[in-house]
């Protein structure tokens, strides 16, 4: 059985089978909707049922109170429709989102840095690629499966993307970029698909804390380049956390972003120094606290792991003023 789901405002609809999350049908069927983690922890896709039954499953207090399930709220990667209902959701752009579609992307280049292969992929070229600074795509295997991937590279290049792929033992997708049996190579063929996700930066005059933790930079690289190709005067202070010094896999590259911007700083933080390391220890979040103990008028991206955005969203919220609406987060999971 299925169910139709109509968004406020513009009503458009997509249909979800009973027992199917709603997020995910959204997804299969090219809705951008607000969403990160995808397992009811984050609470980026937070939405307001205005008609209709829908029911809640399992997910984290902090991602969703039980006042504001009260209230009507819910979480659509983890909740299932009971009849056709309409949904209000925060952050959702109906027809000015880039449009979904599927196509072939040639590798040009691997550029292995440590445990980070930075892939330069040939787009077609027509229609042209777009997307805003902040999205991710999914890289279609050919087993059906998909591993998704924030876009590193600008807005304004039609002709390529970059991503960062952090090795992992036993990655589906990593595997087949590191060793002896690594299959892609340069000039090797992958499908994308995307744009996809909303993080990205609001149209608003506001100062601009960045958190990333390791290839949490790649969304932060493409949204400097944004800036500076927009000439954005906007007050911004990225924050890279690392274990070492060598994670930071393209510092000078986020140093020379930084540089570009009129009001901007950098801040990387090692969480495990060596001795010889003379900038700031310890957690992004932690040093964000810190530097800006009032952050009332502030917006912050946050890009990484869930154990550096949950606590930054709490600690910055509770001790330094941050409005909810003002946090904005990717959080990077590994693919079970």
């Amino acid at each position: 059985m299925s169910y139709i789901v109509t968004l406020v405002p513009d009503h458009a609809t997509f249909s979800v089978e009973a027992g199917e999350p709603i997020l995910n049908a959204a997804k299969q069927q090219n809705f951008n909707l607000p969403h990160s983690c995808q397992s009811g922890i984050c609470g980026q896709c937070k939405a307001e049922v205005l008609n209709g039954y829908v029911k809640q499953g399992p997910h984290a207090e902090m991602a969703l109170s039980k006042e504001e399930q009260k209230k009507g709220k819910i979480l659509m990667c983890c909740s299932t429709a009971e009849s056709n209902i309409e949904l209000k959701v925060p952050g959702y752009n109906g027809i000015n989102t880039p449009p979904v579609k599927t196509f072939p992307a040639r590798i040009s280049n691997i550029n292995r840095v440590r445990d980070v292969a930075i892939i330069t992929l040939a787009l077609p070229k027509a229609p042209p690629f777009a997307f805003w600074p902040g999205q991710y795509i999914d890289v279609l295997l050919k087993d059906g499966n998909s591993r998704s991937y924030s876009i590193a590279s600008s807005p304004c290049r039609t002709d390529m993307m970059e991503l960062h792929v952090r090795y992992r033992e036993g990655g589906l997708f990593s595997e087949m970029l590191f060793g002896e049996k690594a299959v892609l190579k340069e000039k090797s063929i992958m499908r994308i698909r995307g744009p996809l996700g909303t993080f990205t930066l609001q149209k608003t005059n506001a100062p601009i804390i960045l958190l990333a933790t390791g290839t949490g930079f790649a969304p932060i690289a493409s949204i400097l380049q944004s800036m500076i190709i927009n000439g954005d005067k906007r007050s911004v202070h990225f924050y890279w956390g690392a274990r070492t010094e060598a994670d930071l896999y393209q510092l000078q590259t986020a140093a020379d972003l930084i540089s570009q911007l009129p009001q901007a700083r950098f801040t990387p933080v090692l969480s495990r120094p060596q001795n010889d390391w003379k900038g700031a220890i310890g957690y992004v979040q932690n040093l964000v606290a810190e530097d800006y103990p009032d952050l009332h008028t502030y917006e912050v991206y946050a890009c990484g792991s869930m154990a550096m955005i949950t606590d930054a969203k709490k600690l910055l919220k509770e001790k330094c003023k941050l409005p909810s609406e003002a946090f904005f987060s990717d959080v990077f999971l590994p693919a079970s």
